[in-house]
C-alpha cells in the first residue's frame, strides 16, 4: 500500500470502535510511519464527516489507487487540515423510514411550510453533513407538506422503523 491509497478496515478494533470507526469503513492513507498508517476514515452514514486514526497496516486492505489529480487535491487538503480536530465519527441513530418530529421553529424550514411539531419520515439511508432528507406530511390527511434536508439536532425520532 502507498500514500493516498484507498483502503478498508478489515477487523473491528476496540480503540477505533470507541471513535465510531468500524469494520468495513473506507478511508485514505495520509501518513505512513513504518507499519502504522494514519488513515482518514469516512462515515458511510454521514457523508462529509471524516476522522483520522492510526492503524497497523495488518488491519487494512487495499481497495484502489485514486487518479493522480485526486491525489494532488488530497495532498493539498491534508496540508491544511488540523487532524487533532477530527478524531472520531458520529454514531448515527437515524435509519431510513424512521418517524421524526421537528423540535425547532426556524425560517429555513418555515419557508417550506414546515414548523415545530410537524412530523415526517426519513427517506435517506445516510446524512450529508449531518442533514437527513425528510418528507413532512399533514397530520390526519397524510398530504405531503415538503421534502427537505433537516439538521440532526433539529428533530427527534418518535418511532423507529
Amino acid at each position: 500500500m502507498k500514500l493516498f491509497d484507498n483502503i478498508k478496515l478489515i477487523e473491528e478494533l476496540k480503540e477505533l470502535q470507541e471513535k465510531g470507526i468500524h469494520k468495513n469503513y473506507l478511508g485514505t492513507i495520509v501518513k505512513m510511519e513504518g507499519d502504522i498508517y494514519t488513515v482518514s476514515f469516512y462515515n458511510p452514514k454521514n457523508l462529509g464527516e471524516y476522522a483520522f486514526a492510526k492503524v497497523d497496516k495488518k488491519y487494512l486492505s487495499f481497495v484502489f489507487r485514486p487518479h493522480e489529480k485526486i491525489i494532488a487535491e488530497a495532498q493539498e487538503f491534508i496540508e491544511n487540515v488540523d487532524m487533532e480536530k477530527h478524531v472520531s465519527l458520529t454514531e448515527c441513530d437515524v435509519e431510513e423510514l424512521d418517524a421524526v418530529e421537528l423540535i425547532v421553529e426556524d425560517s429555513k424550514y418555515a419557508r417550506h411550510g414546515v414548523h415545530k411539531g410537524d412530523r415526517g419520515c426519513v427517506i435517506s439511508t445516510y446524512a450529508i453533513d449531518n442533514h437527513w432528507e425528510i418528507i413532512f406530511s399533514e397530520r390526519g390527511t397524510g398530504k405531503d407538506i415538503a421534502q427537505i434536508s433537516v439538521d440532526r439536532k433539529d428533530f427527534i425520532i418518535i418511532d423507529k422503523f
